[in-house]
């Protein structure tokens, strides 16, 4: 979990088994990451300026969940939207995970953070909870049972948590 020391550092206190499980689900949302989502074009102007982005909302929901819609009643300037800034948002994603990665490499069951390294473990949390939210179909229309022993439950609880240490840390 995330504390906030007296002399103002960030620290994480995971054991062994925290990082390892973390490191793995860290590990799988940047490979969902990594899904291709370029349009083919010769247009080198395109290509340089990373504006050759999918026009298309993904059909992994978890995907769409991270990736939604930028404007939901105008297709072609959600096209255009998506087109142009979903590849930096993948890799602004990817960069957080990779923070987040280096971090958890540290054996120590402590370790300070710096705060480029707590906001880039805010996103990979948030990420992480977003894609599992979807994954177990959690929304804020259905009386989801978060006392539930599901494993998947579980781990989304203490997602929440470490996400909510780390929150009041930071403020």
């Amino acid at each position: 979990m995330f504390e906030l020391a007296i002399d103002g550092k960030i620290t994480i206190t995971l054991d062994a088994g925290e990082r390892e499980v973390l490191g793995q689900l860290f590990d799988q949302l940047a490979q969902l990451l990594q899904e291709l989502g370029a349009q083919e074009t010769s247009d080198p102007l395109e290509i340089m300026l990373g504006m050759n982005g999918s026009t298309q909302i993904s059909d992994d929901p978890a995907l769409a969940r991270l990736f939604p819609d930028g404007y939901s009643n105008d297709e072609h300037a959600s096209a255009d939207f998506r087109r142009f800034t979903e590849q930096d948002l993948r890799q602004q994603k990817i960069a957080a995970l990779s923070d987040v990665r280096d971090t958890l490499e540290n054996k120590q069951d402590s370790t300070s953070v710096n705060s480029q390294q707590a906001q880039s473990w805010l996103k990979a949390i948030n990420d992480l909870r977003l894609v599992l939210g979807t994954r177990l179909e959690i929304t804020q229309e259905n009386d989801f049972d978060f006392d539930s022993d599901d494993p998947g439950v579980n781990l989304y609880n203490y997602l929440t948590y470490l996400q909510g240490t780390l929150i009041d840390s930071l403020s």
